[in-house]
């Protein structure tokens, strides 16, 4: 009986302290990128530890051009970044480790979630340009070099390494790097027991699609493929998963769908609609963009390809299950799905990111992070971080933010105890 209630009251104070601790296997939390988690943080928060990296990122595209004097000479209305997935070293965390990946460094890294000391890391040949995705005690990210890796999550240690173009890869120069034709410039999407990645970006090399058992490396079932998609598009950006499709940005062209049991591609929606890295899957709605020819632009699209609407000057979106939340450079405001009637809108400078964890939206914006009341849009607390907040994580009672300065500032409940640490 008193061992019984020893472990009942250590329980008890346990989930006193992590009230909905859960966590942020890969970007934006899930393989649909829904930037959703039932965690609650209480706050007000606390600065708990500041990363900051010997390199910052090394995106792998410059800024667009100022204007795009072909559609719009006379307004002269400026373009919308429309391949910044690597502008910040996004994070993701699992249990009591935060992992990011460098571009600047060529590397994975394993970071202490309560200290930010690291823990290990692991060198490839190549930038790695998307955040690690974390299954089953296991890490998978993909390089520049054109090789997909699968470590270890608690050492490090590589469990196999995968290179799709495998006989004919090879390093060329680019932008004072070097880096393969058949770069994995996707995210690497674990689900049942497949790991998914494409290695290129150039059309007329090809683009590859794979998916191999997560376990060893090696297509051994039915599931298994490789699919060589020449002249087809550009895919680059973080691929999404349904039960049946696999669907990935276009970057310069608007998202392309395909048929997960064989990586067919099965089409493209709203052509010259909403062109961009940013995609969302909510139910059967596609949210893309941030970018088309007039400008900014998030569209939404019907799985079967027609355009359902358009959301002007729309950087990011959230959808629940009542609630869509619509991040511009400044405003956020949230509507109703079934009529889009605006329910609240709060004023916000040099918007950037959203994350809803439980009944708070995270905002991230230039130099600062935001907690929003999502029911009716109050502002219950801020901190500030270094730079845009470009990426947010809530994972285990801490709010992790990644800014462009390559700097990752994690926030936990306040306490008594001594400030946050700064590490280099």
């Amino acid at each position: 009986m008193t061992m019984r209630a020893t472990v009942l009251l250590t329980s008890l104070a346990t989930a006193l302290a992590w009230p909905s601790a859960a966590d942020w296997p890969s970007y934006r939390h899930d393989n649909q990128r829904s930037a959703i988690s039932a965690e609650t943080l209480k706050l007000p928060l606390a600065k708990r530890w500041q990363m900051i990296p010997a390199q910052p990122p090394s995106p792998a595209w410059a800024k667009p051009a100022k204007f795009d004097f072909y559609i719009s000479p006379q307004s002269r209305k400026p373009l919308v970044h429309r391949l910044a997935y690597d502008h910040a070293y996004h994070a993701t965390a699992v249990g009591d480790r935060v992992f990011y990946g460098s571009s600047a460094e060529h590397t994975v890294h394993c970071l202490d979630a309560y200290s930010g000391k690291e823990r290990w890391v692991f060198f490839t040949d190549g930038p790695v340009r998307f955040a690690p995705s974390i299954d089953n005690g296991r890490v998978y990210a993909g390089s520049d070099d054109g090789t997909a890796y699968c470590l270890d999550a608690a050492t490090g240690k590589l469990i196999w390494s995968h290179t799709a173009a495998s006989e004919k890869n090879t390093l060329v120069p680019n932008d004072g790097r070097l880096v393969s034709p058949w770069s994995v410039r996707s995210s690497i999407a674990v689900d049942g027991g497949t790991a998914y990645f494409t290695s290129g970006f150039f059309p007329h090399e090809g683009v590859y699609m794979s998916a191999v058992n997560a376990l060893t490396g090696k297509a051994t079932g039915r599931q298994h493929w490789k699919q060589h998609h020449l002249n087809k598009g550009s895919f680059q950006g973080y691929m999404l998963l349904s039960n049946s499709r696999i669907y990935m940005p276009g970057g310069r062209s608007t998202p392309f769908y395909f048929d997960r049991r064989t990586g067919k591609r099965l089409g493209q929606f709203a052509k010259g609609n909403g062109m961009g890295s940013f995609v969302l899957l909510a139910d059967n709605r596609i949210f893309h963009g941030p970018a088309d020819r007039s400008g900014g632009v998030l569209t939404e699209t019907g799985l079967s390809g027609d355009k359902v609407a358009s959301h002007t000057d729309a950087l990011d979106m959230i959808v629940d299950a009542q609630a869509m939340f619509l991040l511009t450079s400044n405003k956020v405001s949230a509507m109703t799905r079934s009529n889009r009637r605006t329910l609240w809108s709060q004023t916000v400078e040099a918007g950037n990111a959203l994350a809803l964890a439980g009944k708070t939206l995270f905002v991230g914006s230039h130099d600062k992070v935001s907690a929003l009341n999502a029911a009716n849009g109050r502002v219950l607390w801020s901190g500030t971080v270094p730079g845009r907040a470009l990426g947010l994580a809530v994972a285990n009672g801490a709010l992790l933010v990644s800014t462009d300065t390559g700097a990752i500032v994690s926030f936990g409940q306040a306490s008594d105890q001594p400030s946050a640490w700064i590490l280099y």
